[in-house]
């Protein structure tokens, strides 16, 4: 009598599989992070700088007036705000929350519960797209299942959910260029239509933009890049047409058509700088050795280590299942490379070996261009002009270019080409070789990736922090001040030392101290009332300055008096003492003499504009500011 499994077992058919590992993820998800979905308004991911901002951005957003609509941010930088594509508040899911809530159910007291949910299906958006694509590209449906699980934690994104830029852990995204770039390729070498699938892709890359917009350049960097390795050799774009106007469309009509929505909307885009600052700024740039530097809470150690840690922007580990099976393929070269040299041959008659050496190119360029224009060694000692960027022409080409200056984000395809490149030889190798000792390397590189990600599963779960934001459980210092006051009697809040971040003019900036804007967003959020403060992107100076004149011994410039007491309403004045009694130097913290003379002016302010006191906690005071 012999036993055998079910067919259904032996080769389960892509539904069962995206079923199988879509629950098996869900278990992951909630392993790692499930307090943020099962204790709502508890926990944050980050509790500070940018991540706080980001949170308080999304949160205020659709908490603010109906009357300020949908495209508008009005919580920052009063009387003047701005428009939600510079709040960095992933617009997108945003706005549709907000829709949500005033037309169909108010949720704004679980927004950053339901934001947290959003970030979170993203693990799922990316199991989901890993089986649709390594089922194309693998024989065995276990390494299908496996990878599909485990590479969306090991991914470089990931990270950003604890820097605070959530909006940047969608790996999905770059998936989706991928499995768009697959799907065309096979549909080209069946001979079937392209123009569903192009058109599908362009409005989908259109729309993710409004998550981040840097996506955009990166998926047409990839897309672009893909093309021009697919039709260049050979001029094959003149036997092909068709694929020259789809990578064209794809390419370039979602930046066109992004823009296009942004000018329409926004009635600011003439006051804004067109050449930001920072670009080549060595922390926004890769350093090679992030390739091979495990992330701090992983044990699996690489042969080579590099022995100082690369900074946040140039987090990018391949991972020991890609840098291992690299070292396996390298010895095997070395030591049996006639039969090594036959498996390479054969494996590269494939299908799939043709679309991992298109995508291998398009990865390169993004990971070139990656590590900026100029990139230097020996501690400074030299620099390389790096002519393969393509940053290097666009920035010649427009000075828009400079927009995308934290370029080390451009390198994420790199990882998920290179995990792919040596899952799909593995697989190639387990089915042509007939060594048994085969499944024991596999066993190995398999396990690789599992301590990986145990590892990351075993961090993120360690990793939450109570929600100072929104919980008042964790705000008593607020509570004196807030008891009896009445925010409908109020038109802003003036946070006192000021603090004016994103207009790109470095004379015009003055960073936030953490603990003071995170008291000024907490009571934004308990009030309602918006920030004469900001911290966003890209505002326009002319705003900036005048709001800096705010300090000026003779007030507030006229244009803006004008505004102020135009609404009729006081304006509620938050001032921390401790930046003014020694407590905390952050004045003489400045190396910006026009950043220390406005946080110094804060000290005279409640007298020069006879502020009223309304309460006291601490430190802290709340007053009245009647303007006239």
């Amino acid at each position: 009598m012999t036993f055998s499994l079910p067919a259904w077992l032996r080769r389960p058919s892509r539904t069962g599989l995206l079923l199988a590992a879509l629950l098996l993820q869900i278990g992951l998800v909630f392993r790692a992070l499930g307090p943020l979905l099962t204790e709502p308004g508890q926990h944050l991911l980050v509790t500070g700088y940018d991540g706080l901002k980001n949170y308080f951005t999304f949160q205020a957003y659709i908490q603010q007036p109906a009357a300020a609509g949908f495209a508008w941010f009005g919580m920052m930088n009063y009387p003047f705000g701005d428009y939600i594509f510079y709040a960095d508040n992933t617009p997108l899911l945003a706005a549709a929350v907000r829709l949500w809530s005033q037309y169909v159910h108010d949720i704004t007291p679980y927004g950053l519960d339901i934001y947290h949910g959003l970030l979170l299906l993203g693990f799922l958006a990316s199991t989901a797209l890993l089986v649709l694509i390594l089922h194309r590209l693998l024989h065995y449906w276990g390494l299908v299942l496996f990878f599909a699980i485990v590479l969306p934690w090991l991914s470089p994104q990931v990270g950003r959910l604890l820097m605070g830029h959530f909006n940047l852990s969608y790996s999905w995204v770059v998936l989706l260029g991928i499995w768009g770039l697959l799907r065309i390729y096979d549909r080209q070498q069946a001979g079937l239509p392209l123009g569903k699938t192009v058109a599908g892709l362009v409005v989908a890359f259109t729309l993710i933009s409004f998550l981040h917009l840097y996506y955009l350049p990166l998926l047409g960097l990839l897309t672009g890049a893909f093309f021009a390795a697919w039709l260049l050799p050979k001029a094959h774009w003149r036997k092909q047409p068709r694929l020259v106007l789809a990578g064209a469309a794809l390419s370039g009509l979602p930046l066109v058509l992004s823009v296009l929505i942004v000018r329409a909307v926004d009635r600011y885009y003439a006051l804004r700088l067109t050449d930001p600052t920072g670009f080549n700024y060595p922390a926004w740039k890769l350093q090679v050795s992030a390739l091979f530097q495990q992330y701090s809470y992983e044990t699996t150690h690489f042969i080579i280590e590099p022995t100082a840690y690369v900074t946040q922007e140039s987090q990018a580990y391949l991972g020991a299942f890609a840098l291992f099976g690299l070292v396996a393929l390298l010895v095997a070269w070395l030591f049996a490379r006639p039969a090594t040299r036959r498996w390479w041959a054969t494996w590269g008659q494939t299908p799939e070996w043709e679309f991992l050496f298109l995508l291998g190119v398009a990865a390169l360029v993004g990971l070139f261009g990656s590590v900026g224009t100029v990139y230097d060694i020996f501690d400074g000692q030299y620099h390389i002009t790096n002519y393969l960027s393509p940053f290097f022409y666009l920035h010649k080409l427009t000075d828009t270019a400079s927009h995308f200056r934290t370029v080390a984000r451009f390198c994420w395809p790199f990882f998920w080409f290179v995990n792919l490149f040596v899952l799909v030889g593995l697989d190639y190798w387990l089915r042509t070789n007939r060594y048994s000792i085969r499944w024991v390397l596999a066993a190995g590189l398999i396990l690789l990736a599992y301590v990986d990600t145990r590892d990351t599963l075993k961090f993120y779960s360690r990793s939450l922090v109570p929600n100072t934001l929104t919980n008042a459980m964790f705000q008593s210092d607020l509570y004196p001040l807030t008891f009896s006051l009445k925010p409908e009697e109020y038109q802003a809040i003036l946070p006192v030392p000021f603090y004016h971040v994103g207009s790109e003019n470095m004379d015009l900036t003055l960073d936030d101290d953490d603990p003071h804007s995170r008291r000024s967003y907490q009571l934004a959020l308990r009030t309602n009332l918006p920030l004469m403060a900001a911290k966003l992107s890209r505002t326009p100076p002319k705003y900036a300055s005048l709001l800096r004149t705010l300090f000026d011994p003779a007030g507030p410039a006229p244009e803006l008096r004008q505004q102020l007491v135009a609404n009729g309403k006081p304006v509620l004045v938050l001032y921390d003492q401790s930046y003014y009694d020694g407590s905390n130097d952050l004045a003489g913290r400045q190396t910006n003499p026009h950043a220390r003379q406005l946080i110094e002016a804060g000290a005279a302010f409640p007298a020069n504009q006879h502020l009223t006191l309304l309460a006291e906690s601490g430190k802290l005071r709340l007053y009245r500011w009647d303007v006239r």
